[in-house]
C-alpha cells in the first residue's frame, strides 16, 4: 500500500521539504527533471527530435531543466514557452537563464508533427480552472499531432484530485509524477490520459505531515503486497473459528446471485454459511451449493422466528444479491439494520436500491455497515446525478461516509474504498473482464468470507485487500480465457487458485 497525495497536500509537502528540511527548490527541480529525462531515454520513445512544451510555473521549470539535461546528453531538443513571461515563476526564470547559457534552442509556434516525442510541462498538479483560449488550443494541437507524449507530474488539463478533464487535457503515453501518486492519475479519465505511470523519488517525504482533518483526504493505492493483510488460517481452528455468515439473497428467478455470493463467501474462507431466501429457489441452492445451510421464507411472512435466530447465530451478515425490490424485501432490510447490533453487515445490489428510499435506516444502524454500490447505485443513494458524482468521486464518497458513518466500496473502473476518518483506498487491480453480470455478487461474497474468517469479524481494514483480490481474479481469469470470455463463476474458480498461492507464500 502506497500513499497518494492530493494537489494541495503535495504543495504542503514541497513547502515542508524546502523550509524545514532545507532542501532547495532548485534541487527538487533538478531531480524531477532527471526522472523525466530518464523516462524519455528509457528506450520506449524515438528520441530523434524532442520538443519540451512549458507553462509558466515550476512544472514548466521542470521541463526546461529536463531539456537541458537531454541537451547535455547529446539529444536534439527544443523548448516552447507557452505563457506570458510576466507570469513566469522564479524557478522557471532561473531554468530559462541556465538553458540559454547552454545555448538550448527555444522555438515559437512549433510544428508538433515534426518531432518524435513531446514533453508536456504546461500545467502541474495545481490546476483547478478549465483550460481555454490559447492554452487549450496548444493542448489540442499536441493531441492532434499523434506524437508520443511524456507528461511531467500530470497530463496538462487533468485535475490532480479527481481525474476530471478540465476542458481539454493532454493524452500522454507516459507520466512521470513526483514523490507520490495523485488520485487524479488513477481515477476518472486519469487512468486513460496518464498512460504508463512512474512515481519518481525526488527527495520529498511526509515527515511532519499531519493526519487528515475534517474535510481532508488521506489516500492510499492498494497493491499486491496488501494481500498479506488477509487473515491467516489457523491450523487449530474449526468451522466456528472461521466465522458464520448469514446471506440474505435470491428470489424467484434470481438464484444465481445468491449462489455466486454464497460460493465466493465460502471459497474466501468463511467457516459456515446460511442463506436466507425464498422457497422458490430452495432446490436450486441445495443442488448447486450443498455446503450452505438454508432457511426459506414465504414472501407473505418474511420475518419469521427462524430469521431472528439466524440473525443471532451469525457473526457477519450480507444482504442484497438477487433479493428483489419487492415490499417484503424492504421489510427484511429494515429488520436487519435495526436488529443487527454491532455485527458487520455488507449491503449490496437490490438492498442498496431499497435503501435509497429509506436512508434514515442507514443513519440509525449500528456500525459497521459496508455498502458496495456501483456509480449508478451510489447516485441513487445520494440522490445526485451520475454526472455530478463522476465530476468528483472522492468528494462525493467522502461526504457520504461522513454523513452515514459507513464503509463505502464505490465500484468503478477504479474502485474507491472510503472508511470513516477520511481514509480512501484506490484499487489498482482488475480489468474489463470484471464488467460481467454477477461480478459484484462475487465481490460481496469475498468481502463477507474475509470478514468472517478475520479474528474480530468486524476488521474493516481487510476490505481494501478484499477488493484488490477481486480485481486480481479478473486479471488472472482473463489471461486464461480472454477479457470478453470471463463470466462470474470463472472468478470463483480463480479464487481457489489464488488462495492456494497465498497459502504457499
Amino acid at each position: 500500500m502506497k500513499k497518494i497525495v492530493t494537489g494541495e497536500q503535495m504543495k504542503l509537502l514541497d513547502k515542508y521539504t524546502v523550509e524545514s528540511m532545507n532542501v532547495s527548490s532548485a534541487v527538487l527541480m533538478e531531480r524531477a527533471a532527471l526522472a523525466v529525462a530518464d523516462e524519455i531515454t528509457s528506450g520506449s520513445f524515438l528520441t530523434d527530435r524532442i520538443l519540451v512544451v512549458c507553462g509558466s510555473g515550476n512544472n514548466g521549470g521542470d521541463g526546461v531543466c529536463a531539456a537541458r539535461i537531454l541537451h547535455l546528453k547529446g539529444y536534439n531538443v527544443s523548448v516552447f514557452l507557452t505563457a506570458n513571461p510576466k507570469k513566469f515563476s522564479e524557478g522557471l526564470k532561473e531554468q530559462i537563464q541556465i538553458a540559454k547559457n547552454y545555448q538550448i534552442n527555444f522555438v515559437k509556434n512549433p510544428a508538433y508533427t515534426e518531432y518524435t516525442v513531446i514533453v508536456d510541462a504546461v500545467f502541474g498538479v495545481g490546476l483547478s480552472r478549465p483550460v481555454t483560449g490559447q492554452s487549450g488550443e496548444i493542448l489540442h494541437q499536441i493531441n492532434e499531432s499523434h506524437v508520443p507524449v511524456v507528461a511531467v507530474d500530470i497530463p496538462s488539463g487533468l485535475h490532480s484530485d479527481t481525474g476530471a478533464v478540465k476542458g481539454v487535457a493532454v493524452k500522454a503515453d507516459a507520466t512521470v509524477t513526483m514523490a507520490y501518486g495523485k488520485p487524479g492519475l488513477l481515477l476518472g479519465d486519469g487512468q486513460t490520459y496518464a498512460g504508463k505511470l512512474t512515481v519518481a523519488d525526488i527527495g520529498v517525504y511526509d515527515t511532519g505531515y499531519k493526519k487528515p482533518e475534517k474535510n481532508e483526504f488521506c489516500f492510499f493505492r492498494t497493491e499486491k503486497d496488501d494481500l498479506r493483510k488477509l487473515p491467516v488460517r489457523r491450523e487449530n481452528g474449526n468451522k466456528g473459528t472461521f466465522g458464520k455468515v448469514l446471506l440474505i439473497a435470491g428470489s424467484k428467478n434470481m438464484a444465481g446471485a445468491a449462489l455466486l455470493s454464497g460460493e465466493s463467501c465460502m471459497r474466501a474462507g468463511a467457516g459456515m454459511l446460511k442463506i436466507y431466501t425464498t422457497n422458490e429457489i430452495r432446490d436450486s441452492i441445495l443442488s448447486n451449493l450443498p455446503e450452505a445451510m438454508l432457511s426459506v421464507y414465504d414472501p407473505e411472512d418474511p420475518l419469521t422466528g427462524q430469521f431472528h435466530r439466524d440473525m443471532e447465530w451469525a457473526d457477519v451478515i450480507g444482504i442484497g444479491p438477487g433479493l428483489s425490490t419487492e415490499p417484503y424485501a424492504g421489510k427484511i432490510l429494515e429488520y436487519v439494520l435495526k436488529n443487527k447490533g454491532k455485527k458487520p453487515c455488507v449491503i449490496d445490489a437490490d438492498a442498496l436500491n431499497l435503501l435509497s428510499l429509506h436512508m434514515s435506516l442507514l443513519k440509525e444502524a449500528a456500525p459497521p455497515c459496508i455498502v458496495t454500490p456501483h456509480i449508478g447505485e451510489f447516485s441513487r443513494l445520494t440522490d445526485t446525478p451520475v454526472s455530478k458524482v463522476l465530476s468528483d468521486v472522492p468528494k462525493s464518497v467522502r461526504k457520504f461516509v461522513q454523513d452515514y458513518g459507513v464503509v463505502c466500496v464505490c465500484k468503478d473502473a477504479r474502485t474507491l474504498t472510503m472508511v470513516p476518518g477520511g481514509y480512501g483506498y484506490i484499487n489498482t487491480s482488475g480489468n474489463s473482464a470484471l464488467s460481467t453480470a454477477g461480478s459484484g455478487d462475487v465481490l460481496t461474497g469475498i468481502i463477507l468470507g474475509i470478514l468472517a474468517c478475520s479474528e474480530h469479524h468486524a476488521d474493516i481494514r481487510v476490505i481494501p485487500a478484499a477488493v484488490y483480490l477481486h480485481g486480481l481474479l479478473g486479471e488472472k481469469a482473463s489471461m486464461r480465457l480472454s477479457k470478453a470470455g470471463v463470466i462470474a463463476s470463472d472468478l470463483i474458480e480463480e479464487l481457489t487458485i489464488q488462495n492456494k498461492k497465498l497459502e504457499n507464500g
